[in-house]
């Protein structure tokens, strides 16, 4: 009997084992061609006109396939921050695949099809190693949601394809700068410091033939109002930003501002690249400061943040698989065409580039992509011409993309969004890079001290050959990348907030004045030794002979 029913157990552990196996657990998810995301910041974000991969995510979210999601905004873009309750750890982050394959895109430029299974991995980018199992759904039904578009005469669904339905509009520059304009705050600043930074790079990018008056005083405010903004930035990326809307209205990040705007961004460079060492979109935007703030292609905190950049291209060409960031990532490679693999790797980004352009043309979901392809197109000394598709060019599907009140975006969407796409746009319009925009600031002299055994206040001299990068803050911490080292007390902080300042702990001018000053005394005793001796009365003549 015993041996019975083991028998029985085993005969169905037997049949029940293959069910489970080739069970399909795979959740399918229904997505709409429009949605809305937000990020940690409570920021919203407006996808529509197609199915997208960041659509089917919040459908997935939505309906339970995923337990939740959260996306950071590093300034620069949106990053998938965790999934499930998991958080990436400092050398981790989420692989996004499609159908098996490593996705080509990020999420927001990533169009999917009925049947597309979405899968997420956390994977450890040092080795490429996964941990965990994968997190994934199945795409299944495609519904459209109604949207109100103030051009839908002009543009097509870019689901169809549809490139010759286009009709191309110019982009009107000054109406795109009076729309950002009207909406300035009194102080100057615009709805928060993002926008406001982005706005900067705006004004900062047009010349005496795009800025009429109104432009002109809008710039003005916003300059004036940057001069003494005390602002709570929190990351690199804010730093790098924030410096570059300085420079970009010609102030000195450094010394114009209530604190110095790129030491915290030669900081947080720990020998390798900066900031989190997980993401690369902080390195390629600590090129544009740190290159117009006085640091030299020849640096090796800038060569060695290049080298980075270029380990962290992807097989496809691309940077996280974003438009953007590739976009952002030709720009700044193509201030280093010297630099050993940064030629080649700005081809590949091209060509990724060509392939992620639809049939419209246009790259993305929406006009923030194309407006920053439009920036890497000028600084790779091509125009918007050599790029048309479909009979329509970048330029002027950006163009179709402009509203009648002069700004970027549906109106349906919220003014902040289209406040942020417009800032975007202007430069991209007007073929300008983000290096053509910012101004150059020389990065403060190196200050060696000396001082005398009676007077411990320092007085800066000139250094006579090139000092070691050592950087001093205002709070008396000398740093250098990776090695914090004690200031001496004597030594007293730069006038202005976080000033680099080179100082000479082991050649130290005081320890030679004081062995001159001991010599010096020493031969003027032995001198006035020497000449009383000799003006004593010889022995004779005291003997009486």
């Amino acid at each position: 009997m015993n041996h019975f029913r083991i028998s029985a157990i085993f005969i169905s552990l037997a049949l029940f084992i293959p069910i489970t196996i080739h069970a399909d657990t795979i959740t399918t998810v229904s997505v709409t061609n429009a949605c809305t995301v937000t990020d940690t910041e409570n920021n919203p974000h407006v996808y529509s006109g197609q199915f997208l991969g960041i659509c089917a995510l919040e459908a997935a979210k939505n309906q339970g396939a995923v337990s939740a999601y959260t996306l950071q905004n590093f300034s620069f873009g949106l990053f998938l921050q965790s999934l499930g309750g998991i958080t990436p750890g400092a050398t981790q982050f989420w692989s996004i695949s499609q159908n098996g394959a490593e996705a080509l895109v990020g999420l927001g430029d990533m169009t999917i099809t009925s049947g597309d299974i979405l899968s997420f991995q956390l994977t450890d980018w040092t080795d490429n190693s996964t941990v965990g199992p994968p997190v994934q759904f199945k795409i299944g039904a495609l519904t459209s949601a109604a949207t109100n578009e103030t051009n839908s005469a002009n543009a097509v669904s870019s689901q169809s394809g549809g490139g010759e339905y286009l009709k191309g509009r110019k982009f009107d520059v000054y109406s795109a700068l009076d729309f950002l304009s009207k909406r300035q705050n009194s102080d100057g600043s615009f709805a928060s410091a993002l926008l406001t930074d982005w706005a900067a790079i705006a004004f900062g990018a047009t010349d005496t033939a795009t800025c009429n008056d109104s432009c002109k005083t809008a710039s003005q405010k916003l300059r004036l109002y940057l001069f003494d903004a005390k602002l709570e930035l929190s990351s690199v990326t804010d730093y790098e930003r924030h410096a570059m809307a300085l420079m970009a209205l010609g102030i000195n990040p450094y010394s114009e501002t209530k604190i110095d705007y790129i030491t915290p961004i030669v900081s947080a460079f720990d020998g390798v690249q900066v900031g989190d060492a997980s993401l690369v979109n902080d390195d390629i935007f600590a090129i544009f400061p740190l290159i117009h703030a006085g640091y030299t292609k020849d640096d090796n905190i800038v060569k060695t943040i290049v080298s980075f950049i270029l380990f962290k291209q992807k097989p496809n060409g691309s940077w996280e698989g974003s438009t953007d960031l590739t976009a952002a990532a030709i720009q700044a490679l193509q201030l280093f065409p010297s630099h050993a693999g940064a030629p080649e790797a700005v081809e590949k980004a091209k060509e990724f580039l060509h392939r992620n352009q639809n049939d419209s043309g246009i790259f993305g979901s929406n006009s923030f992509s194309l407006s920053w392809v439009l920036q890497a197109i000028a600084s790779l000394k091509e125009t918007p011409a050599d790029w048309k598709k479909s009979g329509l060019t970048p330029l002027e599907y950006l163009g179709v993309l402009q509203q009648e009140d002069g700004g970027v975006e549906p109106m349906s969407v919220s003014v902040d969004t289209r406040v942020w796409a417009t800032a975007y746009a202007i430069p991209g319009v007007l073929a300008k890079p983000w290096n053509d925009i910012l101004g150059r600031f020389a990065r403060p002299a190196p200050i060696a001290f000396t001082a005398t055994p009676t007077d411990r206040t320092a007085t800066a001299t000139p250094p006579t050959q090139p000092a070691p990068e050592v950087f001093a803050s205002a709070n008396s911490s000398v740093t250098t990348p990776g090695k914090p080292i004690s200031a001496p007390d004597s030594i007293p902080t730069t006038t202005n907030a976080g000033q680099l300042a080179t100082v000479y702990k082991s050649g130290s001018n005081y320890g030679t004045d004081s062995i001159w000053t001991w010599f010096s005394g020493l031969i003027l005793i032995l001198g006035g030794t020497f000449y009383f001796l000799t003006r004593l009365p010889a022995p004779h003549a005291q003997a009486g002979v």
